[in-house]
């Protein structure tokens, strides 16, 4: 019987793994998953000097340390940037089979109006958590990960948290970005209030290598995971199960 494929997912800002765990209950009969917290996040120690390339090298650290290799990488929002880094990064090391990106945050800047800036500043703070998952949301969070989502952002690293607002969102990584050549596929809602489809078709595409897909939606929020596990966890599924079929065919 042939190994289960392996699926590396990196979660959104102000999330964590955990905001992975519905997608992957639906997914772990098929698929050995594997959610990471990135630095800042979650329980993983925060950096000193956070940048785009520091965090993507821990996460490497992290997929060594657990052996973890020839797998699927899956980024969410932020972690979607990160993982265009970690996957220029090893691009020698031919470690990764293919990205699946899901609102992904631009290689080269996100759009954020300054009046969402300066409220997302204030952090800690319950009500500004609050607000900020359901200004994020179309669909509506049960009770449970509601709270989920507002705790997320409540622990993340104070300093980690104003860096990626005030400079990891303007970071460009289009040089890294161009580096790739395994396939890439970018899911995105027509309905995202926060990463917008017009973010997607016009700073993201243009600035990903020519084999990157893009598969739209509507009706789901910028939250995938949290909003509707079942049609992400599908929609995964099916992307991957595409692609080792068309490998297996050549």
């Amino acid at each position: 019987m042939a190994a289960k494929p392996i699926l590396v997912f990196l979660h959104y800002f102000g999330g964590s793994s955990k905001s992975w765990n519905k997608v992957i209950n639906l997914l772990s009969a098929d698929y050995h998953c594997f959610a990471l917290d990135m630095a800042g996040f979650g329980h993983e120690p925060a950096l000193s000097e956070p940048s785009i390339t520091l965090i993507a090298k821990n996460v490497e650290e992290q997929l060594d340390l657990k052996e973890i290799d020839d797998y699927i990488l899956i980024g969410h929002s932020m972690g979607g940037k990160i993982a265009l880094q970690v996957a220029a990064d090893l691009s020698q090391r031919q470690t990764i089979q293919q990205m699946i990106l899901i609102a992904p945050s631009p290689p080269t800047v996100e759009r954020m109006q300054e009046r969402d800036r300066q409220r997302m500043l204030i952090h800690p703070d319950q009500q500004q958590s609050e607000t900020t998952v359901k200004n994020s949301t179309v669909k509506t969070l049960t009770p449970d990960l509601f709270s989920m989502a507002v705790e997320t952002q409540l622990i993340t690293d104070q300093h980690t948290w104003n860096w990626w607002i005030n400079e990891g969102i303007n970071e460009s990584i289009t040089l890294a970005a161009g580096k790739i050549t395994i396939p890439i596929t970018v899911i995105a809602s027509t309905t995202d209030p926060a990463v917008t489809y017009e973010m997607i078709t016009d700073d993201c595409m243009p600035n990903l290598p020519g084999q990157a897909q893009l598969l739209s939606t509507a009706g789901i929020g910028h939250l995938f995971p949290l909003e509707d596990a079942e049609w992400t966890a599908n929609c995964i599924s099916n992307i991957a199960q595409s692609e080792r079929s068309t490998l297996r065919s050549v």
